[in-house]
Parts: C-alpha cells; structure tokens; sequence
C-alpha cells in the first residue's frame, strides 16, 4: 500500500495547513516504555475521525515501535468527502515511518467517497482485499458497506461474499495466521452494539468452518474483547473520535470477556515460542488487555 495524497491536494479547493500536538491524555506518559519486544509488530486500530490531537499522539506511538505494517478498522475520517480532513489525516499517518504499509477498511464515515480511493493504493478492487506479504498472516479486509449475502435457492452469492469463501478457502492454512478485518461488529456492547449490517449469521458460518483466527473491527468507540467458538472478536474503536459507554442491557453482555472505554491500539507479535499475543495499550501508555491468539 502507498499513499495518493498528491491527487488529494490536487483536489482541495483551498491550502489547509495542519498543527496538531500530541496531548498523551495530560499526562507524563512517554511512548519511550513500551516494551522492547513490540518492536516491528503489526498495529490494528480504529474511528480516528476528529480526535486530531489524540490521534496524533497514538500514531506517535505506533511509530515508536516501527510498525511492520498498520491496519485501520474504518471511520479514518469524519466525513470522507472533505478534502481537507484527508490532508490533516495523512499529515498525522506521516509520523509513521517512512514506508509503513498502512491498510485501511472503508467505514460509514468515509461516505464511500472517491477521495478515499485516491488517497490510497490497496489490493485487488481497493473495497475488499487480502495482504498476505506479512509473515505468518493471512490477513483480509472486508467492506461491510457492500453485500456480503451468501447464495439463495433464486440468487448467486454477492461478489463479495464469492471472493471471501475462495479467499479462505485457499489462504487458510497452520503455518499462518488469518485475520480478518471490517468497520462493523459482529459483536459489541458499546452504543451500536452487534451485527449491525445483519451478517453475523453468515459471517461467523464462513470463519468457523474455514478456520478464521482472529476478526477486528471498530465502529464502536472503545475496546472490547470476545471469544467465540475458539475465534476472537475484538473491537479496536479507540483512535480518537469521542469515546462511549457500555450498554450494560446489551442482549451480547454476557458474552464480553473484556471492555474498556480508553482510546487505544492493538499489537500483534509473535513471541519466543512463536505464539501470536496481542497487548493493547491506551493512551496513557498503559496495558488495558493481553491474551493469545489460538491458530485454529
């Protein structure tokens, strides 16, 4: 993946000049104690949006560990048709070390907006799209704002379910880890709450029977964790846009191993024995969740 960000400039009708400071929650915290072992592993966050400041200052984090690649769950943006919010994000993602693949997954935000793919040069239709040139992962983006309604007895599959089904067909194996990666939940606690898009059913079919590892996804501003028939689904909605509560009478409560309403982001690493962990950590350089991922 690489940037397009001269077509966005192209594109702005004026010149907008961006100052954001890295704010670190107005505390001490330094981005300088995390730990050695993060080093070069895989970011995974989400909903940047118009939290500029502290959007900057998690980048600034990532980028301290030097990234072996960045994932974004979608909402990168507030509204996606802007030119000018594109050119203050990627004055922000420019902190990141010079040629960090970065890998965003269109949100509701982004409005489906040509900007968004002038902005970016991603894989396959740029909508869904598989990166497997990071070892010991499969990862694959989805785009929860097109179809992914599987075959009836009078309809084909969507083209993108199609290409999901074969993609996992083929790309699943046990000597690498598959990730997959979109803006909706398909389960969450948090304002939204679960299966918003009503692709749960379908989804969770397809990654339990082909061996999905792990799934990402943000829309909700906060960070949760599940467990479901041996996959995780985390929600990583902590990149800046306004933080929100739990919904304690959510039908999925019991289901939730793990919320909290912090901006954050999540890293990805193999350790000594070549198990995948996951530590995310929030704002103020603080742990707020670890745990393995199992390669089913």
């Amino acid at each position: 993946m690489r940037f397009r960000s001269s077509k966005i400039i192209l594109t702005a009708l004026v010149s907008v000049f961006v100052s954001v400071s890295a704010c670190g929650g107005g505390s001490s915290a330094d981005w300088g104690d995390l730990p050695d072992h993060l080093n070069g592993a895989v970011v995974i966050y989400g909903d940047s949006r118009t939290g500029h400041e502290m959007h900057q200052w998690l980048v600034e984090g990532m980028a301290s560990i030097g990234p072996q690649a960045v994932f974004h769950s979608g909402d990168l943006v507030t509204n996606g048709l802007l030119a000018d919010q594109w050119l203050t994000f990627n004055n922000i993602v420019s902190v990141l070390p010079s040629g960090t693949p970065f890998y965003p997954a269109l949100g509701n935000h982004e409005r489906e907006s040509q900007l968004y793919f002038d902005n970016f040069e991603l894989p396959g239709n740029e909508r869904w799209y598989s990166v497997h040139n990071i070892d010991g992962f499969n990862f694959i983006v989805l785009d929860t704002g097109s179809s992914l309604a599987p075959a009836t007895s009078s309809t084909p599959a969507s083209p993108q379910y199609q290409w999901l089904e074969s993609e996992l067909s083929s790309a699943v194996s046990a000597s690498a880890y598959t990730i997959v990666t979109f803006h909706y939940p398909l389960y969450s606690t948090g304002q939204h709450g679960s299966d918003e898009k009503g692709v749960r059913d379908d989804l969770v079919q397809l990654f339990e029977r082909y061996g999905v590892d792990a799934v990402f996804n943000g829309h909700d501003h906060d960070y949760e964790r599940f467990t479901v028939a041996g996959i995780r689904y985390i929600v990583t909605g902590g990149g800046g846009a306004p933080l929100r509560d739990q919904d304690r009478s959510h039908p999925d409560l019991a289901l939730s191993e793990k919320y909290v309403k912090s901006y954050h982001f999540c890293l990805l690493y193999f350790d000594g024995e070549g198990k995948l962990q996951v530590e995310v950590w929030s704002d103020k350089v603080k742990l707020i969740d670890q745990f393995e991922i199992i390669n089913r």
